[in-house]
């Protein structure tokens, strides 16, 4: 079963019945207009700093209200997936009780016994419920000592009508959404090539518009700067790695090792869709106790369907 996909199921809070519930993962009733862009937003939001579930519910606050500027738990995020990484077994459940988090989004996976075993933490997405989710599974790489896995969710968006047309759409199509935490450290260099490579296997199948794939990829090597090319997927930054407006690392507080791009957005070449260049947040970001709330910063871009007549159009 080493590297096969785990089907998981997306789950959304009942408020009539007080828990969250399994959805049935066929998006069925979908409404027009779907959404033609959505938000992609990622986060390492430390597991083994002190004061874990107090960061946690700081991240939640920070991405509600300076991320997707949603003043008040009753506020709805535009369309947007969440993607979390090191989040800790203890403080999981911190995530489940926020009240803006059961309001707006689904939560994949909804109990810790979906990651590796042995895990102390590890990688939750939330999808806006604006956005129907399709189907989600998860690989566990087999290759990893360190427990970890990538999270994969379909998202069904709408393909933009043409100016002037009385479509609501140019019909529904599906984007594939991969939350990672690639093998750490030096000694994880030999693993990471191929866990990014299940991903971009998983991100490229033939039925998909495309993929996008975000996280902590811990590209600390010279080995790491060329992964993303050599298994066919782009980066998003476009700026190179030695560019310091895009490290990620290494500044909450300082470390051992030199600050780094460590986390990445990655998308698949296929056309179809396009994919802003993220940009960083969490920076001197604090919790009410004046800890740092990660070490890491966060990624945040947007992802637009395109038609192909306007990817042709942008070629040119």
């Amino acid at each position: 079963m080493d590297d096969v996909p785990r089907p998981l199921r997306a789950a959304r809070f009942s408020a009539r019945e007080g828990r969250w519930i399994q959805t049935t993962n066929c998006a069925r009733g979908i409404r027009e207009p779907l959404p033609t862009w959505v938000r992609l937003v990622s986060w390492n939001v430390d597991f083994q700093t002190k004061g874990p579930k107090k960061r946690l519910m700081a991240a939640l606050l920070y991405l509600q209200q300076q991320v997707l500027r949603c003043q008040t738990p009753a506020e709805r995020p535009d369309p947007c997936c969440i993607l979390l990484q090191e989040v800790c077994v203890g403080s999981f459940t911190m995530i489940l009780t926020n009240e803006w988090v059961q309001r707006y989004f689904l939560v994949v996976p909804t109990s810790t016994d979906k990651w590796p075993a042995g895990a102390t933490y590890g990688t939750v997405t939330l999808v806006s419920r604006t956005v129907p989710v399709s189907n989600a599974f998860a690989i566990e790489f087999s290759n990893s000592t360190m427990a970890r896995n990538a999270i994969f969710v379909d998202l069904k968006l709408s393909v933009p009508a043409p100016p002037h047309s009385p479509r609501l759409s140019d019909g529904i199509v599906t984007v594939r959404v991969a939350n990672t935490h690639l093998e750490s450290l030096p000694r994880g260099a030999a693993a990471r090539p191929m866990q990014l490579g299940l991903i971009s296997e998983k991100l490229r199948e033939y039925e998909l518009r495309g993929g996008v794939v975000a996280g902590d990829m811990n590209a600390i090597g010279p080995s790491d700067m060329s992964i993303a090319e050599d298994v066919g997927l782009m980066d998003a930054w476009q700026h190179g790695d030695d560019e310091e407006e895009g490290y990620t690392w290494g500044y909450q507080p300082r470390e051992q090792y030199p600050p780094g791009r460590l986390d990445k957005v990655l998308f698949t070449t296929r056309g179809g869709f396009a994919v802003e260049e993220p940009e960083r947040f969490g920076v001197g970001a604090k919790t009410d106790y004046g800890d740092w709330i990660s070490d890491h910063f966060g990624l945040a871009t947007t992802l637009h369907v395109v038609r192909e007549d306007e990817g042709i159009m942008m070629e040119m």
